[in-house]
């Protein structure tokens, strides 16, 4: 992974790595709770810091034979449809039985469910769910997590769900915006020496250039710092270039960022659909 002042070559997970992406999501309506359960769906309702699915992503609808590295033979033409999550997963809970995805016509079990190729310390949010979930005129309904699916601090998601689907056409907005020290332990020392705040976006699906191109200075200038007192400027760098669903705006201002947004038409998806231009998105310091 290099900054944008680079041009390292593309890598073969490349195009998996961009499906990950957004819907709108809820979690679904509690049952009544019990002293054994600690379902996301029961002991979190009411919680606005209750993990949530942040997006599904009908990515595309025919994987081609590389997503053998990922996900084995059987996702090979199946449908790529990436789940972001509020927080960040236990991998050994992550399993194909644990989804299922509702479609026109019924419950799919996935034959793939990994959080690769988005597996670094600070990522972990996507799952990349793989099976005949429908197509752009037939898409899919909704996405469950019916398994006892971990976060990283031990708590279930089970229970969560979504039933709205970013369709197969839409470009890729941003989810979720965190930012950390510069020397947090797993962030990748990419930024330029100075760096005193990387702001880690999380995209609905993954990101390039035009054409599956490698960032560059009009995806730069087209991100937007929003700082305390007022300031907007953009990042001095951009990092994380792999490219999946995460990119790093590096900033070297002393004020704290409070906002982020991006222009449209710069960042785009698998199927070179561009970003919508995105509103300022509130972050979260880490």
């Amino acid at each position: 992974m290099a900054c944008t002042t680079s041009a390292d070559p593309r890598p073969l997970l490349g195009l998996f790595s961009l499906l990950l992406g957004l819907a709108g999501c809820e979690p679904v309506e509690p049952e009544p709770p019990t002293d054994d359960d600690d379902s996301a769906a029961d002991d979190d309702a009411g919680d606005d810091d209750a993990p949530t699915i942040l997006t599904a992503y009908h990515g595309l609808d025919e994987l081609p034979a590389a997503v053998l590295v990922l996900c084995g033979a059987a996702a090979i033409g199946e449908d790529g449809m990436p789940v972001v999550f509020s927080v960040p997963l236990e991998g050994d809970t992550v399993t194909p039985a644990a989804f299922r995805v509702e479609t026109s016509a019924g419950p799919v079990e996935p034959v793939c469910a990994t959080l690769r190729p988005a597996d670094e310390p600070l990522e972990l949010h996507t799952v990349l769910l793989a099976g005949p979930f429908g197509t752009a005129a037939d898409p899919p309904l909704a996405v469950e997590v019916v398994g006892d699916v971990r976060a990283a601090d031990g708590a279930s998601i089970q229970g969560l769900r979504t039933d709205t689907i970013t369709p197969l056409a839409a470009g890729p907005s941003v989810v979720l915006a965190e930012a950390f020290e510069p020397t947090t332990p797993g962030l990748d020392p990419e930024c330029p020496a100075g760096t005193t705040s990387v702001v880690q976006f999380v995209f609905e699906g993954g990101v390039t250039g035009p054409d599956g191109s490698a960032l560059g200075e009009p995806q730069r200038l087209g991100v937007s710092l929003h700082l305390a007192g007022g300031d907007v400027v953009p990042p001095t760098a951009l990092g994380d270039d792999d490219p999946d669903n995460y990119v790093h705006a590096c900033t070297d201002r002393a004020e704290a960022v409070e906002f982020v947004s991006v222009a449209e038409g710069l960042f785009h998806d698998p199927g070179d659909d561009p970003n919508p231009a995105v509103e300022p998105v509130a972050v979260v310091a880490r």
